[in-house]
């Protein structure tokens, strides 16, 4: 098992910083043997005043280092005390040799326990979730590892959502992590996150079935995916090659983004140079998995394969298969950086998503609870004008009332008017007749006082003259 690179601290960088504490080392006794001989040494360059920028070197023959050169060995000293943790997930129809590869590649048999379902309860299996862990330790190096097969997948007839399972599991660690990011005790998260997905494809097809697209496009967006062809020591060499090929041409076709690996830097050495290229030709990886020990014929060693009748197939064996190559990759190399890529990619894109849509949901409440108010406040406004509206009517009725008792009274004051205005004139006239009647009688009473006669032959004249 290969060891676990320390932060990519190179050979190098450890050669020269040896030469530089030695350089140091020899330095400071000559130093010493100078102050006891009496030679006095200049206090500005000891304390590196003028220095350039070359290792903070105050001047020629100075070799004061500031120190923040054991950064990487302090980092380390702290990863390696806290430990690490991966989790790994396999998916494949069963009988492809999920879990003899996951024995093979860290040396545990991790599903001695497991029972195997006859044919009839395959039938209308579904998809479940087997989370195992193991701790692991190399050289003080210590590996949470945690191992998610998907036992039932694709393996019923109906394979109809079949994906749905493992779609929900990786979102739900996605989420959570969130929760326990915007939780109180941050310290102590444990990341439950799927790193990568070993996606194992049949040697028996010709290229990708509808299944594995389907679930492929579905999560190469959310993990890292690996391709494997799995039980590789089913087919020829040419065979092999074909495969891969269609293979890699229906992921292009398809659009589907499995994980690519990061170019080599420009101070990387040769060695590391091609030890990428050669991984990075044998995806998607054929592989070959066994936990038995057989003797090798080549080499006379005991080594994990598979006894034939012609042969023994060595799972190690890079002319054999990419066994060996895939445990460089997965442990060796890029461990690290397909952490990175679930934490920086596809755990931002889920947690982008997840506020986005969390906001929007808000927004659509905060804008209901508008609309609740709103009509509410209508129908509150439209029974205030209905009430406002009787009122209003009452308010009429009795104004017409008041209106049509001012009529009456006013009806009655004419009435009592024009009964006073007929009997004035009869009042007149029988003054007037009075008046008359004195007036004759005055007559009378002067005609008398003048002459009897004249006057009483005068009164019944005037009296038939008033009668008539």
């Amino acid at each position: 098992m290969t060891s676990v690179p320390r932060f990519n601290v190179s050979a190098r960088y450890r050669k020269d910083e040896s030469d530089e504490m030695m350089s140091g080392i020899r330095g400071n006794v000559g130093r010493s043997e100078s102050m006891r001989t009496g030679a006095s040494v200049d206090s500005h360059d000891s304390v590196g005043g003028g220095s350039t920028g070359n290792g903070g070197s105050g001047g020629p023959g100075s070799n004061v280092r500031l120190g923040f050169a054991n950064l990487p060995d302090q980092m380390h000293r702290k990863a390696v005390k806290k430990g690490f943790n991966f989790t790994l997930m396999v998916v494949g129809e069963s009988g492809l040799g999920k879990s003899t590869l996951i024995s093979s590649l860290f040396q545990q048999d991790l599903y001695k326990d497991r029972e195997l379902g006859s044919a009839t309860e395959r039938v209308n299996k579904t998809t479940e979730i087997d989370k195992r862990q193991i701790e692991l330790d190399e050289k003080g190096v210590k590996l949470r590892l945690t191992v998610v097969d998907t036992p039932g997948f694709n393996d019923a007839i109906n394979c109809q959502d079949c994906w749905r399972p493992i779609e929900d599991y990786i979102d739900n660690t996605f989420e959570q992590y969130f929760k326990d990011e915007c939780g109180l005790n941050r310290k102590n998260i444990v990341d439950h996150r799927v790193h990568c997905c070993l996606y194992f494809v049949s040697p028996c097809g010709h290229g990708l079935r509808p299944i594995d697209v389907e679930l492929m496009r579905r999560l190469h967006s959310k993990v890292n995916i690996v391709p494997i062809i799995a039980k590789a020591d089913t087919l020829t060499q040419a065979e092999l090659r074909d495969l891969k090929e269609r293979v890699l041409a229906d992921l292009d076709r398809h659009k589907i983004q499995t994980y690519r690996m990061p170019d080599t830097d420009s101070d990387d050495d040769e060695e590391t140079r091609r030890q990428e290229s050669d991984i990075r030709a044998c995806i998607p990886f054929a592989v070959i998995g066994s936990n038995c020990v057989v003797e090798s014929a080549d080499t006379g060693r005991r080594t994990r394969g598979r006894q034939y009748p012609w042969g023994v197939v060595e799972v190690e064996n890079p002319k054999h298969c990419d066994f060996a190559k895939l445990r460089i990759f997965l442990l060796g190399t890029h461990m690290q950086d397909l952490k990175d890529i679930t934490k920086e990619v596809h755990y931002e894109n889920y947690r982008a998503k997840y506020i986005t849509e969390r906001m929007s949901k808000r927004k659509g409440a905060v804008r209901d609870d508008f609309e609740t108010r709103k009509s509410k406040n209508t129908t509150e406004a439209n029974f205030e004008a209905i009430v406002d509206t009787e009122g209003l009517l009452k308010e009429k009725e009795d104004e017409i009332r008041r209106m049509q008792q001012m009529l009456q009274q006013l009806q009655q004051q004419q009435q009592s008017s024009a009964s006073a205005a007929a009997t004035v004139p009869t009042s007149v006239s029988a003054a007037s007749a009075a008046g008359d009647a004195s007036g004759h009688a005055a007559a009378a009473a002067v005609a008398a006082s003048n002459g009897g006669s004249a006057s009483a032959a005068g009164v019944p004249a005037a009296s038939a003259n008033g009668q008539k």
